[in-house]
């Protein structure tokens, strides 16, 4: 029985160690005050919790359940997070159809990056927190989404430094790992082709990554500088300053981003760019007793159908007669339930087919049998939980990336898009029975969800694996390329064919010239001979 004893000791022994890890101090900033965003940083931040370390975080959102990790958990909040609706109401975005040009949007993305930048750094908790002396980290966690200035608390704490991009890959984070995005087949995050561009497509992706490129070098980035020297000026170094953000974006070791190829093409990237799309998703819950009871009894010749347009955009501020549509087509379509969220205590006159709520629990809602159609607006993070669940969507995209990803899940063939600004009820109804009705969607929502679970790990333990190698490895440096500092024309090999061109030339006019000589002296010969 001794040793029986002591193998079931060492087995405990060996089965902790596998999961230990020396607990590092972590600065985690998460200053975009989209909720869904948060979403991302909080599964991050509850495993990190769970594996020991300690995690200051600066965010917009408290931390459901912090009170379990002690001391080692401190938020930073920013209280009350930005107002969206202040420069943009709510009712625009159902109006009008400008969110769906690129340039607009790139504009709106960049000038919303700069005004919630300032905002966090403005907020009463941030600016104490930044005066506390004697704080260390070994990491900073931030989010790569146009609030480049927080990169500076690396600086700061001389701490190495981990992004997280919600967005998806793009032409600076490629830069920054030292690549030049292949344009002629990677079409800009903001547009809406695929890998296949025909002249004109190619010609406007290059336009539009130019017109990205030089709109941040010139004007965004350097608002970011003077933000970082408004708000880090206590660090400056008399004799070095603060270093620039095109320096700090190139110093980051690991960027975690939401890529996988069910929502993008296939494109090139570099060590050191992690995909971790679908970390936010997790094993499905026990749904409240109000919404489980209205799923259950949905009619078994229809099922259910969700609504939900993210954790911006309200369907309560929908324009009356948009409203008046979806709520003909609710009492055209007895045969199924609609769940839609509502964030209004004022609710308009409802068939008895539709419940509304507050809040709703997406991932577990999509995971409930009765679920036949997903309404969405195509944010990436529903449109990811939608296809993990094997989902149709029917998209409603009003701004950002939401109408490229309501096309790339077009082309897969498990939705349809609508324009919300002049939507009717024929087309509306129309599109609901097609994709319900047409087994081709769910057959293709099956195909993509089959894909999307498909992977060699689970992307919550991919993010902190890579997390807490930077932090093994004090930074990773040897996962940087050396073209991450080599100046462009070197990178395409611009010296060499210039180099080359020059060789031929002269070899072509040594040649040239050496045989007019040859010639001249074959002619003079000649002449002599003749005389």
């Amino acid at each position: 029985m001794k040793w029986i004893k002591v193998a079931l000791a060492t087995i405990i022994v060996i089965l902790g160690s596998i999961h230990h890890n020396d607990g590092a101090r972590i600065l985690l900033v998460s200053t975009f005050p989209g909720k869904s965003h948060w979403l991302t940083f909080e599964h991050i931040l509850g495993e990190l919790l769970d594996r020991g370390h300690e995690i200051t975080a600066i965010t917009n959102y408290p931390l459901k359940n912090s009170t379990r990790h002690g001391d080692r958990y401190r938020e930073v909040l920013i209280d009350p997070p930005f107002d969206f609706e202040a420069d943009l109401p709510m009712e625009s975005y159902y109006k009008t159809t400008a969110f769906s040009n690129p340039f607009f949007k790139l504009n709106i993305l960049l000038w919303l990056g700069l005004a919630t930048t300032e905002y966090a750094f403005e907020s009463p908790n941030v600016g104490s927190f930044m005066k506390e002396e004697g704080l260390g980290y070994e990491l900073v966690i931030a989010e790569q989404f146009a609030q480049e200035a927080f990169l500076m608390f690396g600086h700061k704490y001389r701490a190495s430094i981990v992004t997280i991009n919600t967005l998806g890959y793009t032409d600076y984070i490629d830069r920054s790992f030292g690549m030049i995005t292949p344009l002629s087949f990677v079409p800009h995050f903001f547009t809406e082709f695929t890998d296949e561009m025909n002249f004109f497509e190619r010609l406007y992706n290059v336009v539009l990554t130019v017109y990205d490129w030089a709109h941040r070098k010139f004007v965004f980035i350097p608002k970011q500088n003077a933000l970082a020297q408004k708000y880090f000026a206590s660090e400056v170094n008399e004799l070095e300053g603060l270093p620039s953000i095109e320096e700090l974006e190139l110093n980051v070791s690991v960027t975690l981003t939401n890529y996988h190829i069910i929502s993008f093409r296939p494109r090139p990237k570099m060590i050191g760019m992690v995909d971790i799309a679908g970390v936010h998703i997790r094993s499905a819950k026990e749904l409240p007793n109000n919404i489980k009871t209205f799923l259950d009894s949905s009619p078994s010749s229809g099922g259910a159908i969700y609504i939900n347009f993210g954790t911006f955009l309200r369907s309560s501020a929908m324009p009356p007669e948009t409203l008046q549509v979806f709520l003909e087509v609710f009492r055209r379509l007895p045969q199924y339930n609609f769940l839609w969220k509502w964030e209004s205590d004022q609710a308009p006159d409802l068939p008895p087919n539709v419940l509304l709520q507050k809040w709703i629990p997406q991932n577990d809602v999509l995971a409930h049998p009765k679920i036949k159609l997903f309404l969405t607006h195509g944010g990436i993070f529903g449109a990811q939980e939608s296809v993990y669940w094997g989902r149709p969507m029917l998209f409603v995209p009003f701004y950002g990336d939401q109408h490229g990803n309501a096309l790339k899940f077009q082309q897969e063939g498990i939705g349809l898009t609508i324009k919300i600004a002049n939507v009717t009820v024929a087309e509306l109804h129309g599109k609901i029975e097609q994709i319900v009705k047409n087994e081709s969607f769910q057959q293709n929502a099956d195909r993509l969800s089959s894909l999307f679970r498909d992977n060699p790990t689970d992307p919550l333990q991919e993010s902190v694996f890579w997390i807490e190698y930077v932090i093994r490895h004090r930074g990773a440096k040897h996962l940087k390329s050396a073209a991450v500092r080599m100046p462009w024309y070197r990178y395409l090999l611009l010296d060499l064919a210039a180099a080359t061109a020059v060789a031929i030339y002269v070899s072509i006019w040594l040649t040239k010239h050496a045989i007019g000589k040859v010639c001249k002296k074959s002619d003079k010969n000649l002449s002599k001979k003749r005389q």
